[in-house]
This record gives C-alpha cells, structure tokens and sequence, in this order.
C-alpha cells in the first residue's frame, strides 16, 4: 500500500505543482503581458472549452483500454505541456504567440486531471491498497507549496514561473511511465462506450455534476481573480492560495475515514454549504473594510469546504456508475468543472471589469447559493435509485 500510494501521491503533486499555475496565477502571469482582465476571461474561456472537447474522448478511449490506455494518455498531455511551456518562454516577446501558448498549455493540462483519478480507482476497484485521500491531500501540500514559490518568483521574474510548470510536468511525465496502469480491456458492449449512456443510465448523477459546475463557477471566478479581488479586500494573494491548500491536506487525508461513519451524499451536502460562508466573508471584506484577517478566515474555511467536497466527489463518481464507466464518470466530474471554467472566467472578467469586485462576490454568492440547492437534489435518496 505505501508504495502504490507513494507513487500515486507523486502524481497528484506533480500535477497539481502545475495546476497552481493555471488555476491562480495566469492571470497575473497575463496581467504583467499587457492583457484585461476581460481579454484574460476570453483566453482561458476559450482553454477551458478546447480541454472540454479532448476529455470525453481521451476518457472513451482510456475505459476501452485499446490503444490510448491511462498510461500512455497522461503521458502524452505531460509531454505536450513540457513543449507548450518551452514554447512560451521562447515566444514570451510576441503577446498573441505568448498568449496562445499559455490557452494551450492551460488545455492541455486540466485534460490529465480525470486520468490521474482513475488511475487512483483503478487499483482501489480491484481490491488493491491506495490511500487516494491521503493522495490527494498531498496534492493540497504541493499546491500550496508551488503559490509560495510562484509568488516569490513573480516578485522577481514573472516568465520564470513557467520553468515551475515545466518541471512539474517532466516529473508527472516520468512518474505515469513508471506507475500509471496499462489499463486492462473492459467490456463496453453494456453501455456501448457512449458518454450518451452515461446520461441516460445515470440521470441523478448528471443532476449532481450540474450542481458541482453551478458551485464551481464562483469558486474558479475567485481562485482565478484573487490578484483583482485582493486590490479589495485586503490580504496577500499567494499567502491566502497557500492556507487554502495547506490545510485541506488533513481534511483530506483523513476522508478514507470519515466516509466509514457519514455517507458521501451528506459529506457533499454539508461542505457545499460551506462555500457559502466561505464567499460571505470575502463579500464582506469587500464592503465592510474588514481587513486581511477575513480574506485569510475565508481560506482557512477551505479545510471544511472544497476539501471535503472534492474527494467525496471523486468517490461518489465511482460508486455512482458502473465499472466500463468510470473514467467516464470521472470524466464527466472533471467535464463539470471545465464548463465552470469556461463560464467563470467570461464572466468573472467581465463582471470585475465592468462593475467591480463587490458586485462580482455578491453574484458569487447567489451562485453557490443555486449550487448548493442543486447539488442536494442530485444526491438526496428518493424513490429514483441514484443510478
């Protein structure tokens, strides 16, 4: 178990080390390039929506297990992303080269995160020990480690951030080689490898995703925003970044555990409501000068939040459907989250550039607020099965 679990937790790290760049420093990274914020929107709108393209098929692909597997489909966004960002800091002197390279590696990136999972599920379905929580919570650590680090460099350096990203992805690069799983065939005559089935056979599990895209979208516009939003509301930017990892680790290493005694669907409900107290304290930083203590507050709640909420995500996906469908499943979470994307950073852009950050927290609020009720609806037992 340690070692498959060592191993599994390199991949999460190395991947999330990335995704801190594309997550809560391309704007800034973009900002220093001469881009708005609203140019900035359209750019990773238009990421967000490419990465939604490749991942159902990437996905359909990896459940068949035929010629693309898990290995070789991680393996592949690794590579792609190491020559993405070589290519950035080459073309770092043309703004729209520069620009392009930056969507590009910001596609390619988010398109490993549902393989990274099911290469965690795929040992755990077949009865063989990984702590994919303890996992996860080690991804949290990275992440924050990696705001630490990008926020020093970006001191300095800005374009050097992008040598982080680039190491990163060599290291995920070589970990999915050594350890990523030559996925075994399954049999997908039963859903006919249709992520239209998926729809079809698991019509409460869609109803939940809908939900996780509602709740996700202020989530992103924050994470995405934070150096526009911390012009407000008092705080530093990669010091908040760096508390909000840090302490979803314990949170998430212990969910293996806590699933035993409360059941995902409730875990879901009650972490969602947490976002909104945790957009509450921002929204009232924002209006009511409150100072840096709230900005730093509404991190910490990240613990009781997004690091409850995730996990329990990840595992109601693979409970939720069949075997021949969970990468899809992951997929289709991980689909959920690319949508959010794609709407949080239009809007979110052109909600701060045209009416401010106040304004852009309260619609955060009424966001999570939607999330939340939906998110309930999909997990809530009623007559229907959840399947």
């Amino acid at each position: 178990m340690k070692r498959r679990t060592f191993y599994f937790s390199l991949m999460q790290g190395f991947c999330f080390t990335g995704a801190c760049l594309v997550y809560s420093y391309t704007e800034r990274l973009l900002l220093h390039h001469g881009f708005s914020t609203g140019a900035i929107g359209a750019i990773l709108a238009v990421s967000y929506l490419f990465a939604m393209v490749f991942q159902p098929l990437l996905a359909a692909a990896a459940d068949r297990g035929r010629r693309v597997t898990l290995r070789l489909g991680i393996a592949l966004t690794a590579l792609l992303s190491v020559a993405l960002a070589a290519s950035a800091l080459i073309g770092k002197n043309a703004p729209v080269l520069f620009a392009a390279m930056i969507g590009a590696l910001s596609a390619v990136s988010l398109t490993a995160q549902p393989l990274i999972n099911a290469t965690g599920f795929h040992y755990i379905n077949r009865g063989l020990d990984l702590d994919y929580s303890f996992a996860r919570g080690v991804a949290s650590v990275a992440y924050a480690l990696a705001s630490l680090l990008l926020g020093a460099l970006a001191a300095k350096n800005i374009d050097s951030m992008l040598w982080v990203f680039l190491a990163a992805q060599i290291g995920l690069l070589l970990t999915a080689i050594f350890f990523a799983p030559h996925r075994e065939s399954v049999t997908v005559r039963e859903t006919g490898g249709s992520l239209r089935n998926v729809f079809s056979r698991y019509p409460k599990f869609v109803l939940f995703c809908v939900g996780n895209l509602v709740l996700i979208v202020p989530h992103m516009i924050i994470n995405s925003y934070l150096a526009s939003i911390t012009n407000v509301t008092g705080g530093d930017m990669s010091v908040m970044i760096a508390i909000a990892a840090l302490v979803e680790f314990p949170a998430m290493t212990a969910y293996s555990h806590i699933r035993k005694r409360i059941p995902d669907c409730v875990l879901l409900v009650a972490s969602a409501s947490v976002y909104l107290l945790k957009t509450g304290l921002l929204l009232a930083a924002a209006f009511l000068s409150l100072g840096a203590w709230a900005a730093y507050v509404s991190s910490a709640l990240q613990m009781l939040c997004y690091a409850i909420f995730v996990p329990a995500a990840s595992y109601y996906a693979n409970d939720a459907v069949s075997e021949s469908d969970r990468v899809k499943g992951q997929m289709l979470l991980t689909e959920a989250g690319l949508a959010a994307g794609v709407f949080s950073m239009l809007l979110g852009g052109l909600s701060i550039e045209r009416f401010g950050v106040g304004t852009t927290l309260i619609l955060c609020e009424i966001l999570v607020a939607a999330g939340v009720f939906i998110v309930w609806l999909g997990v809530r037992r009623g007559k229907q099965s959840i399947s």
